[in-house]
């Protein structure tokens, strides 16, 4: 490790932020659009203004130490002053997927005991307020940006809570360093509740220590440095994206940008230049496929020196001086030319995705985490990227493959258990402090891990056969018209898959071949099905017979977090896949056992 690199010497979050805001107030913090469209810098000291006026605010309406402040927003900087705020005062924050439909907000909520909760909109209020009879511990609602706003004591706008801090910092200027400093590396920093790809959600119970233990390991495996640009746009209801670009910016300096949504990366990623880029697989895929769709435009001498470039072997003389022109202007392109640390996480990735991004001279890098470790359990990094696999532990972090195939994880990041469930806590973490993640594994030789699949998505054919189905899936997805794959085999005689189609891919398809451009009905255009089946065939490639693909059907259309399909961070549901098709599954097992 680098002695000149910065290290956080902090034990909570509080004295971090506190940290960061007397040592660089100056510095940016936060750019997000102003009402013009433009951007517009927050500073340290703007941050910690704020901070301070919301923890007034929410003292003044008796939310005190130990007590849980919902939020449901998207990414934006009054998100990350309404956390740190509540975390100042030793509160706990409940963030909950601003997706949510209202029953769903009302367990999270509910469940999670919040007394307060921080909304964005009015839309966001009206789920809040439907429910609110079945919420009898909370007691006020603050709004982002409000359209319209009950004048009553239960809802109040963000302005109005910042102008009672005000008032509460004249009374009590030393506020926010006061309850900061009550704050201890046990106490309980937030409730973040799994995204629930099967039964009701689980309230994940993170400290503060745990925090900053991972905030203290994981950067060690890349160069984290002052003023590092990171792109805020992923639910910041995950851990993940929490601890990227909320905690990680407080804990070494960064600027976080706030993308408008998640449908304007493309657009922002230029405009942020960020230096560290987080992102999930189905991003990278994007990307990828909007760099392919303009090279695909070229042609002459441009298109002869693209071709050159991408058959040319990474690092030699011809790649490297082709790369100063070629590569050069597609990480332009992508504003991803200053980027020095690229992650991809909470989903498989296919190892060829990530070849095509190091060919490009962007080295893409897989890590493996969940909730209840505060986000990584291992990765690969700078001169340790073993593509395939998600790399080595994060310091400090012991990783073990159970008898039965589960990788167990012991290190200072893993959570304290799930909040009042204490029999999901004694099945989490066992009486050696492992943590049971519920993945399957393997650790080679030289202690890289792979994921193999999901213990509760095992497949188990007829004939006895266990098969693990995300390997296959990720195979299929890895061609270019393909969304997203569900295989199906549970108790059958062969395997069979669900898949979707990627519309943006489907329209440029379309065009090329002279189709007319109809979702639905290119789904059972022969040459659509052909183009699957050979997706199908790849994937199919060296597997055994048992775990071979031998049937499929297109869906109408994508799986989406709209219908419940998938989770925000664009997980399959796979129970609600084989329940909404249950159908069309039967029919593929109707007709007479393929060869």
């Amino acid at each position: 490790m680098d002695d000149m690199r910065p290290v956080l010497r902090a034990d909570t979050i509080p004295e971090a932020f506190l940290d960061r805001v007397r040592d660089a107030p100056d510095d940016a913090a936060m750019w997000r659009h102003d009402s013009n469209g433009r951007w517009e810098k927050l500073t340290w000291a703007d941050y910690g203004r704020w901070v301070a006026e919301v923890l007034g605010g929410l003292v003044s309406l008796g939310i005190g130490p130990g007590e849980n402040v919902g939020i449901m927003s998207n990414n934006r900087v009054e998100w990350h002053v309404a956390d740190i705020a509540t975390l100042c005062g030793g509160g706990v924050t409940v963030p909950v997927y601003q997706t949510s439909y209202p029953p769903q907000v009302q367990y999270v909520l509910g469940h999670g005991e919040a007394r307060l909760c921080f909304v964005e909109d009015e839309e966001q209020l009206g789920k809040v307020l439907e429910v609110r009879d079945e919420l009898p511990k909370l007691d006020h609602v603050v709004v982002f940006d409000p359209a319209f706003v009950p004048a009553d004591h239960f809802t109040m706008t963000f302005a109005d809570l910042r102008a009672l801090g005000v008032e509460r910092l004249a009374r009590e200027p030393d506020l926010l360093e006061t309850r900061a400093a009550m704050v201890t590396p046990a106490t309980l920093a937030t409730l973040v509740y799994t995204s629930g790809t099967t039964g009701p959600p689980k309230g994940t119970m993170i400290t503060h220590g745990q925090v900053t233990w991972t905030l203290k390991s994981a950067p060690q495996r890349f160069d984290i440095v002052p003023h590092d640009r990171l792109l805020s746009f992923l639910p910041l209801s995950h851990i993940a994206e929490r601890m990227m670009s909320d905690f990680l910016p407080i804990a070494y300096g960064g600027e976080t940008w706030f993308a408008r949504s998640l449908a304007t990366v493309v657009e922002d990623l230029p405009a942020c230049q960020p230096t560290v880029f987080f992102a999930v697989p189905r991003v990278w895929e994007k990307l990828h496929e909007k760099v392919a769709e303009k090279l695909a435009e070229e042609s002459g001498l441009k298109a002869r020196a693209i071709e050159a470039y991408f058959g040319a072997t990474q690092g030699s003389f011809a790649w490297r001086a082709l790369d100063r022109v070629v590569g050069a202007k597609i990480r332009r392109t992508l504003g991803l030319d200053r980027a020095r640390v690229m992650i991809t996480a909470a989903a498989p990735i296919h190892p060829d995705q990530i070849r095509w991004f190091h060919q490009i001279g962007l080295p893409v890098f897989e890590l493996y985490g969940q909730t209840e470790d505060c986000g990584p359990t291992s990765t690969n990094f700078p001169g340790h990227n073993r593509i395939g696999t998600v790399g080595l532990p994060i310091p400090g972090v012991t990783v073990r493959i159970a008898d039965d195939g589960e990788i167990l994880v012991k290190g200072g990041n893993v959570c304290a258990g799930y909040w009042h469930d204490d029999r999901a806590t004694a099945a989490l973490i066992d009486a050696d402090g492992f943590m049971h993640s519920g993945d399957l594994g393997a650790i080679d030789a030289d202690g890289y891990l792979t994921i193999t699949g999901r213990k509760k998505d095992l497949i188990i054919t007829a004939a006895g056969k266990n098969v693990t189905p995300q390997e296959i899936e990720t195979d299929i997805r890895n061609h270019p018209l393909v969304s997203q794959a569900v295989v199906v085999g549970d108790g059958r005689r062969y395997l069979t898959a669900l898949v979707t189609l990627d519309g943006e891919v489907l329209a440029e398809w379309a065009r090329d071949n002279g189709k007319l451009m109809d979702e639905e009905a290119l789904t059972r255009d022969p040459d659509v099905i052909a183009e699957v089946q050979a997706a199908i065939d790849d994937a199919n490639g060296n597997r055994s017979h048992a775990e071979t693909v031998r049937k499929f059907s297109v869906l109408p259309h994508d799986l989406t977090v709209a219908r419940g399909e998938l989770t925000p961070t664009l997980k399959v549901k796979r129970n609600v896949v084989y329940d909404r098709y249950a159908e069309l599954i039967e029919a593929m097992y109707a007709e007479e056992t393929p060869q």
